[in-house]
C-alpha cells in the first residue's frame, strides 16, 4: 500500500528520441523537422521505430509500419493538398545510446546514480525527495532545470511526470502532460499525487493508457460484470469494485490483482532503492529475433543454430551455466492469410491472426555451458516443435536458471577432457572477437543462405549500429 514516508518522484522521457537524435546529426529542429526512423531496406513493411512530433500532428502513431506513414501522407495530400517532405532516417543505434549516455550524465549533476532507475534508453525514474531541499527547490523547478540541461547540451527536448510514487510520476508523464500546454521549448510537465489521481483520471479512458494495462488485461476487465452487472472501464470502477468485490478479481489475476488494486487507488509502494536491491530467485539469459521475412523451417534451423553458438559463447563469457533451454517460434501470419494453416490460432500486438507460436523446453540433465550438448538439445527440441509446413517469423532462445559456473556439473558419461578443449577454443574466440570485432571468426553456415549472424553482429537491439 502507500509508502509512509513522503516521497517525490521524477520521470522524464525524451521526445520521440531516435527521430529527435536524428534530426539533430542532421541539423534539423526536433520539433519542427517531419523526420521517420526506419531501415526501409526491410520493406515497407518495417516497423517505424521513431516518428518525430510534427509527424505525429498528421496522425501518424508512433510505432507505425513505414506503408502506413505513405499511405497517411498521401491520404493528407488528398484531402488537403499539401505535399508533405520527409526524411527516412535508417537506424543508428550506437548513436542513440551515446546520446542516452550523454543524458544520464546531465542527470548525475543533480541526482545520485543510486536514485536512478533507467527504466529505457530514453526513459528514467529519479527519487528527488532528498534533493529538493538541497537545492531549494519545487519538484517542478528541479524538473524544469534538468530538462532544460537535456535540452542545452542534447539538443533534444523530453517531458516530465511528477509523483507521490513511481507510479504517478510515470501517469501524469504518460497521460496528464500530454493534456498541458508546452513552453517555448515544448516541454510538458505535468504533477499527480493520490487525490488529484483519482479526482482527475478516474474517469479516464482507455484503461490502456495506463502503465501496466495492456490490451488483454483491459478486455478481460470489461467483460467481468463485477461493476454492478458491468464491466470495468476505468480506473474509478476498478475502486470501487475492489471494496467490496476484491476476492473476485484476485481469482481473476492472481497475485496481479493486488498491482491493479493499489493503482486503481493511485498507490504504489516499491521505491528506486528497493528496485536496486532486487535479486530475482531465478535468473535466465537467452536473445531473439525478428526474421527479415518468412522463413522456411529449413532456414530458420540455420537460424537457431546460430543462436545456440551466440548463447553458449555468452555464457563461456558470463561463466554461467545452465540446466534447461526454452524455445519459442512465432510462424508469420501469411500462413493464415494464405490459408496455409488451419488450427488454433492466436491474435498478434498488431490485431492480426497469427498460428499459435510453437514453444518447448529442453532438459540438460546437470548444469553445463558445453556448446555441443546444448546444440545437440536445443536441435532436437527444435525438430520435435516446429511445423515444416509453416514459415517462421520471430525466434526466442532462453538458458534457463543460470548459476554461477561453479555449479557445473559432469556425470560418468561426460568426456571431460574434449569438455575442457571446447571451453578453452570458445574462450580463446571470445578473445579473438573482443579484440578484432565480433565477425572476426565466422563459421561456414553463418554464410548459408537465411543466415543473419554475420549482419546481427553489426547491430544493436536488432537494429543498424
Amino acid at each position: 500500500m502507500a509508502n509512509s514516508q513522503r516521497r517525490t518522484f521524477i520521470a522524464i522521457d525524451l521526445k520521440s528520441f531516435f527521430a529527435s537524435v536524428e534530426c539533430v546529426l542532421q541539423g534539423l529542429d526536433p520539433l519542427k523537422a517531419n523526420l521517420v526512423v526506419a531501415d526501409a531496406s526491410r520493406t515497407e513493411k518495417t516497423i517505424c521505430l521513431a516518428v518525430s512530433p510534427s509527424l505525429k500532428a498528421y496522425g501518424i502513431p508512433g510505432r507505425a509500419r513505414l506503408f502506413e506513414v505513405i499511405q497517411k501522407l498521401k491520404e493528407v495530400k488528398r484531402r488537403t493538398g499539401v505535399d508533405v517532405d520527409y526524411i527516412v532516417a535508417p537506424p543508428r543505434m550506437a548513436k542513440y545510446v551515446e546520446f542516452s549516455t550523454k543524458v544520464y550524465n546531465v542527470y548525475l549533476k543533480y541526482v545520485s546514480a543510486e536514485d536512478i532507475h533507467n527504466y529505457s534508453i530514453d526513459e528514467c525514474f529519479l527519487d528527488v525527495t532528498q534533493y529538493l531541499k538541497l537545492y531549494k527547490k519545487t519538484a517542478r523547478e528541479l524538473a524544469k532545470t534538468m530538462v532544460q540541461d537535456v535540452l542545452e547540451t542534447t539538443g533534444i527536448t523530453a517531458t516530465a511526470g511528477i509523483g507521490s510514487n513511481l507510479y504517478l510520476c510515470k501517469i501524469a508523464m504518460d497521460i496528464m502532460a500530454k493534456h498541458v500546454d508546452a513552453d517555448e521549448d515544448g516541454v510538458r510537465i505535468a504533477e499527480l499525487d493520490e487525490m488529484s489521481f483519482r479526482r482527475n483520471l478516474w474517469n479516464h479512458r482507455p484503461l490502456t493508457s495506463f502503465w501496466q494495462i495492456g490490451r488483454g488485461i483491459a478486455e478481460r476487465l470489461e467483460n467481468c460484470n463485477l461493476n454492478r452487472g458491468r464491466g470495468i472501464y476505468t480506473m474509478g470502477d476498478l475502486a470501487r469494485v475492489s471494496i467490496k468485490n476484491a476476492d473476485a478479481l484476485y481469482k481473476m489475476f492472481g497475485i496481479n490483482a493486488e498491482i491493479l488494486i493499489d493503482h486503481a487507488w493511485g498507490y504504489e509502494p516499491c521505491t528506486i532503492a528497493e528496485i536496486k536491491k532486487y535479486k530475482p530467485k531465478s535468473n535466465s539469459i537467452g536473445g531473439g529475433q525478428v526474421l527479415s521475412c518468412p522463413y522456411t523451417a529449413e532456414k530458420a534451423r540455420i537460424v537457431v543454430r546460430e543462436m545456440v553458438d551466440s548463447l553458449t559463447l555468452d555464457l563461456i563469457d558470463k561463466n554461467l551455466v545452465t540446466n534447461s533451454l526454452t524455445l519459442m517460434m512465432g510462424y508469420d501470419r501469411e500462413n493464415v492469410d494464405k490459408g496455409i494453416y488451419v488450427g488454433p490460432t492466436v491474435i498478434d500486438n498488431y490485431g492480426r491472426e497469427i498460428p499459435k507460436p510453437a514453444h518447448g523446453s529442453a532438459n540438460l540433465g546437470r548444469y553445463t555451458c558445453s556448446q555441443s550438448a546444448i546444440a545437440e538439445a536445443v536441435m532436437k527440441l527444435f525438430d520435435r516443435i516446429v511445423n515444416p509446413k509453416l514459415t517462421l517469423k520471430r525466434l526466442n532462445l532462453v538458458a534457463n536458471d543460470v548459476l554461477d559456473v561453479s555449479y557445473e556439473e559432469v556425470d560418468l558419461f561426460t568426456d571431460v577432457e574434449k569438455q575442457e578443449k571446447e571451453k578453452k577454443r570458445l574462450k580463446a574466440e571470445l578473445l579473438i572477437k573482443k579484440r578484432f570485432g565480433k565477425n572476426a571468426i565466422i563459421k561456414g553456415m553463418d554464410l548459408q543462405e537465411g543466415a543473419t549472424t554475420v549482419e546481427r553482429n553489426g547491430q544493436i537491439g536488432g537494429h543498424r549500429a
